[in-house]
This record gives structure tokens, sequence and C-alpha cells, in this order.
């Protein structure tokens, strides 16, 4: 019977070998809401103030999507008795939204599924003046129709092209030049869709007396159950007629999707249906019907389009420490994106903070509930102050402290993590009084990274569960390092080589079950444990062994340098404390006054991740309606090798 388990272990462990592979797979963003917890009763509602995944428009203070959880036990429930709101509401509402080009006038902008859309074009109080791609469409309102469509181009920027170069739009079109009058009055145009033909007019920007329908360019279509709307509109300022070829000059584009989205009532959204489609009012309202989710632990659910549910992988939960969640959308396009957070006015004296709880680009670990990086941010009059009297916090203050965290594989005990500028660093290891592991700190000099004034990425924390190991073959790690084993000829030792960058670095002989640590220098740390990894008993059948790694921990070989003083970006590190007890890190804008006029980008503070300031670009600031703006962290969606 024993031998027969020792069978099935190592055909099992031989199937998992041939799942180790390479692929290329895209880096999602994560956007997360605010945290929240599962208890009877409880409720939580996300808006555009707590979960930058819904559509905000800060130059015009638009988006109003929010979804409201209403908790019953541990579910979200999806049958409930009338009159009672069932475990998950979204509700909408459109907007009016001036065009860029602003002589078009106005349109209804309303955010849905974390993205902006067109709901109708919009009758200006001084009718056709200032209503041109109202008047010039047959069916304004898509919403009556049940339907919206992505608003893909809305720019007031000058664009030249001629005869031999196109104007590039959206979604396959492209705008041609065909020919020019000799008085460069009228110009002859082409709409080409995926290299096809689908329309021509003609344009006279430069004639006498032209009026917006003569320098407008307009192609309306028929969307769905929408008859003739303008899907796009492209305004020229002027034509000239060159001697080689012909050249036009245009200020203002717009452009919405040729593919409608659906809004009509029962349309299903993943686990949401579309409830209420008011086109009057624009309102769009969903629920969960039909739809009831449990959270249980360390799940990651879809709830509508690209935004999920996500519940924590948390070792106790108690009354006191209930199950932790939150609401996030995925950015997978490849790119760089914006991670806001909450909106703020420029309001003299008034002081904002920004921390895990309202700002998705500090680093969080819901599993551990890890994070507690914070900004403080203090106007006087419309400036951040750099010089205040003592005593006083200049207009911008960071501080971050460390956590104590425990190791995937528990039996190795803790070590101190720290987040900093939006990231997951390690700090220092944790001495065996609480209980980490001799196999890790025995052959360390140095267990405290800080002190050293470094920080290094956390790069693997893992307790694979099928991380199997076949003798002569190499297994990789971060930063282009490699195990590889050999099974000894009494087939209990192993040979272990550590390979960076294809060559040998480190080989140690060990009988396991046990861990393996590599110690290196890291800059002025001397001899700290930077790989470990745990394993089991070798098993063999035949010529082959096999060895299963059940802990592995990396962290960077190329840490940061935090020193008193040190400048990242505006902000200068004021204070910083190694001691394990209390380790932190403190900066503010010592030297740089920050001043928050309308319609700027300033970066703050420039590290791993670069953290930055917008402000609106806003018609009218008064007193009731001051400057907004938000603080935001810039990030990239990329394609990167992954071990699966």
């Amino acid at each position: 019977m024993i031998y027969a388990n020792k069978m099935v272990t190592v055909i099992t462990l031989t199937l998992f070998v041939s799942l180790f592979v390479i692929s290329t797979a895209a880096s999602a963003v994560e956007v997360r809401g605010s945290t929240a917890a599962v208890f009877d009763g409880a409720q939580q509602t996300w808006d555009v103030s707590n979960f930058a995944g819904f559509f905000y428009d800060i130059d015009d203070n638009l988006g109003n999507e929010q979804i409201t959880m209403n908790i019953d036990g541990d579910s979200l429930e999806e049958d409930v008795p009338a009159g009672q709101d069932r475990g998950v509401i979204y509700r909408t509402t459109g907007q009016p939204d001036d065009f860029e080009f602003e002589d078009w006038g106005e349109y209804i902008t309303i955010g849905f599924l974390a993205d902006q859309y067109f709901a109708a074009y919009v009758e200006a109080d001084n009718a056709k003046d200032d209503s041109f791609l109202y008047y010039d469409s047959e069916d304004r309102n898509l919403m009556v129709d049940e339907q919206l469509s992505r608003v893909l181009i809305n720019e007031y920027e000058e664009y030249t092209f001629t005869t031999g170069t196109p104007l590039k739009l959206k979604e396959g079109y492209e705008l041609s030049i065909r020919a020019i009058d000799l008085d460069g009055n009228r110009v002859y145009v082409e709409l080409f869709k995926n290299g096809k033909s689908v329309d021509s007019a003609v344009v006279e920007p430069t004639k006498s007396y032209a009026d917006m329908e003569d320098k407008t360019y307009t192609y309306m279509m028929n969307m769905g159950d929408t008859e003739d709307i303008v899907i796009l509109a492209v305004h020229f300022k002027n034509a000239f007629r060159g001697a080689e070829q012909d050249l036009a000059t245009v200020d203002g584009i717009w452009q919405i999707s040729d593919s409608v989205t659906e809004v009509e009532e029962d349309t299903e959204y993943d686990k949401m249906t579309v409830q209420t489609v008011d086109s009057y009012d624009y309102v769009i309202e969903m629920d969960n019907e039909d739809n009831k989710i449990i959270l249980h632990k360390n799940e990651n659910q879809l709830l509508m389009g690209n935004i999920r549910i996500r519940t924590a992988d948390q070792d106790d939960i108690t009354y006191d420490d209930p199950l932790r969640f939150y609401i996030y959308k995925e950015l997978d396009e490849p790119g760089t994106h914006e991670i806001r957070g909450p909106v703020a006015t420029v309001v003299d004296g008034s002081t904002y903070t920004w921390d895990t709880s309202n700002f998705a680009g500090f680093f969080y670990d819901i599993d551990d509930n890890l994070g507690n990086e914070v900004l403080l941010l203090t106007t006087t009059g419309d400036s951040l102050e750099e010089d205040v009297p003592a005593g006083q916090l200049r207009g911008l203050v960071y501080a971050t402290g460390a956590q104590m965290n425990d190791f995937e594989f528990q039996e190795w005990g803790y070590f101190n993590t720290m987040a900093f500028l939006g990231d997951h660093y390690f700090a220092s290891y944790i001495d065996d009084k609480y209980g980490t592991s001799d196999e890790i700190l025995d052959d360390a000099n140095d267990s405290n990274l800080l002190s050293s004034g470094l920080l290094s990425k956390v790069l693997i924390n893992e307790r694979p569960n099928n991380r199997v190991l076949k003798s002569d073959e190499s297994f990789d790690l971060k930063e282009n390092y490699a195990l590889r084993l050999r099974a000894g000829t009494d087939k209990k030792g192993v040979l272990i080589d550590l390979i960076k960058d294809g060559q040998v670095i480190d080989r140690m002989a060990m009988i396991p079950p046990g861990t393996y640590t590599y110690v290196a220098d890291l800059g002025a740390a001397k001899g700290v444990p930077m790989i470990a990894v745990h394993l089991l008993e070798p098993i063999s059948i035949g010529d082959k062994s096999y060895c299963k790694a059940d802990g592995l921990w990396q962290i960077s070989d190329a840490p940061i340098k935090i020193e008193e003083f040190g400048v990242y970006g505006k902000m200068k590190v004021q204070a910083i404390n190694s001691d394990p007890e209390n380790m932190y890190i403190i900066m503010d804008n010592e030297g740089n006054k920050i001043t928050l006029n309308k319609n700027k980008d300033t970066s703050l503070i420039a590290g791993t991740e670069n953290i930055r300031i917008k402000t609106a670009d806003q018609d009218d600031i008064t007193a009731d309606d001051p400057l907004r703006f938000y603080v935001y962290e810039e990030v990239s969606a990329c394609d990167e090798d992954e071990v699966m």
C-alpha cells in the first residue's frame, strides 16, 4: 500500500513538471475601490469619490456612476421581497457636456460600465446656431432606443492633412482630400472605413460668409433603431490648393463608435441586469437579479464589464476582523494609465488626506491588510508651501511605516515589509523572538536593510502547492536567477546550483527536508539572505528524481537607496527610523513650493512609480466652485514574461 501511494505521487509530480512553461501574458493594472467588510446587514457604496475605476472628467466635473452592495449574511442576494433592494445596485445618470469645439454646443455624456459614453445631442436655447450636430441628425437621442455609443474623439486641436496624407480617425476611419478648387474655397473630401469608401462631401471653409454647415463635414448613419445620427464631425479652419499637393487644417473633431452598446431592459452584463432606462432624465439602473453572489475568502469574481470583486485570502475571519473585500477595475490594454485619488478643491487652509482607503495608487495587500502610506496636503492660498513656521506642516507630507508580515511558508516566521511610493518592499528580517526561522538568519551578517539606507522589492513570497523540481533541470526565479538540483547517489541528498545570467554563482549540498539560503551583499548591507527555498525529501523512481519546493522567497538584488535629505521629485526625506520595532520614512516638499493653477499636471514624487497632481482646466473658478484637483499615480500595463 505504501509503494502504491509513492507510485501515484511520482506520476502526479511528473505531470506537474510538464506544466512549467514560459508564456507571454499581459500585465494588468488593478484599480481598486475602498475596502469593505463582510458582515450581515452592512451596506457599502462606491462612487467617483472612492473608486477611481469609474469614469470621471475633472475639467467639467463629470461622472456619477455608483454601486451599492447590501450584504445579507455572506451574500449579495438576487431574490428579495417586494420593495427591497437586491444585493448589488448600479445607477448612473447622464450629464450635459460641452464639445471641445464649443461652437457645436452640448451633448449628454454618461458613465457606463466605468467608461464614457454618448447618450444624446442637446438643443441649445438659441437653437441652430449652437446646436449644429443636433439639427444635422434625424434622431438625436440614442437612449430612446435603449442604446449608448462610446465617445472616441472629442478634440479642439489643429491638424493639417494633405492629399497624400489622410486624417486618421478611430475604428479604421480616415478622411482624405480628393481635390480643392482653384480658389481654395471648395474641398472635396472622401471618408474611408478600413480602406473602403463610405461617404464623400464638399466643405467650403473659406468662402465668404461661410457658416457652420459650410465648414463642418459630418457623417451620419443608422445605429440599431436610431436613424441618421451624426457619428463623426470635422470642422475645417481653412484649405489651400498647392502646386504639388492640396492641404487643409481642421480644428475640431468629434467621433463616437459606430457599434452601439445595448442598455435595453433585461439586458445582462455578466452578473448584472438592466432594470430601468429613462431616456428623458438619462438614467440607467441595474441589479444582480437571478445572480446571487457569495462572498467567500480568496475569490475573484466578475461583476460586470471589467469590474470585479476580490475577497481576501484571510487566515482568521472573526466578528472583530470580518472578511475584507473591494471592487476593482482591470486595465489590461497596453499603455499608460492614470489611477487617481478623490477630488479635492483649492481652499485656503484646507488639509486633505490620501491613504490606502481612498487612493489605489498606494500599495495595499488585502490578504494581510498591509499598506499604510499616507499623503497630507495643506493649501495656503493657492499654494503648497515649502517654507512654514516651526511646528507647522509643509504643504506636502508623505509618511510610511513598516508592518510585520509572515512568510507564505510560515515556518520561516516574519519579516518587516514597507510600502514606499506605491510599491512593496522588504525592510528587515525579524529575529527569532517572533519566530523567524534560524534556517534563514543563521548565515546572515545583516538582517536589516533599512539600517543601511536600503529597501528591496519583494519579488517572490510563495508557498506553492505544485512546484516540483526534476533532477538536472532548472526552474526560473526573478531577475534572471534560476535554481538547479542534482540528486545524490544515495537518493537522499541534493546538490543545489544557483544560476545568474547563465552562470553558477552558488553551490550547496544538503539533505532535505530543509532550506537552501543564498546570502549576498546588497549595497552597503553585507551578507543579506536574498533567496530561500524550502525543499521536501526527494522522490526517486528508476533513474529519475524529483523534489518538491513548498517555500519560495526572493528579494531584489538591486535595492533602492533611502537616505536623509534624499530627493524624490519635489519631495525630500526628512526622517528615517530603522529600528525594527518602529520603522518609518517621512518626506515633505522642503524647497519646492507648488502653486495650484488651473490646467496643470505636476510630478510630486518620482520613484519606482510617478505620483502626480492634476488641476482641472476649469472655465469658472469661484468661491462656490473652487479649483478642483486630485493626486494620481501614473502606471503602465505591458507585456512581460511570466512563469506559469
